[in-house]
């Protein structure tokens, strides 16, 4: 699993849902690996808009294609952003317990 961050440059300005957050994950692997190399089956476990955080489960074998992704989306919804990977895990993760956003696989 994986938990990330989100960083907006103008948060009022977005709406922030899993279903955008998702299709913004989907986007940066098909861009970045293509459309067969960037298939592979995500969930989001968790998602927090007020604290800017979700967590992923994401198969062991797209581990780092997904963090790539997340680390290569500039803009969401048109806005200047980052995702950053703060935490990856083989067990369930909790963002609520920790500081930091996690991600985690299986």
């Amino acid at each position: 699993m994986f938990c990330f961050h989100r960083k907006l440059r103008d948060p009022d300005s977005v709406t922030l849902t899993p279903a955008f957050i998702y299709g913004s994950i989907l986007n940066s692997l098909a861009s970045i690996f293509g459309e067969i190399g960037g298939q592979t089956s995500l969930e989001i476990v968790k998602f927090s808009a007020d604290q800017k955080r979700s967590v992923l489960r994401v198969p062991r074998e797209f581990l780092e294609r997904v963090r790539i992704a997340l680390a290569l989306i500039g803009y969401y919804q048109e806005v200047p952003c980052h995702f950053q990977v703060l935490q990856a895990s083989a067990k369930p993760l909790d963002f609520e317990e920790a500081e930091e956003a996690l991600l985690v696989y299986n």
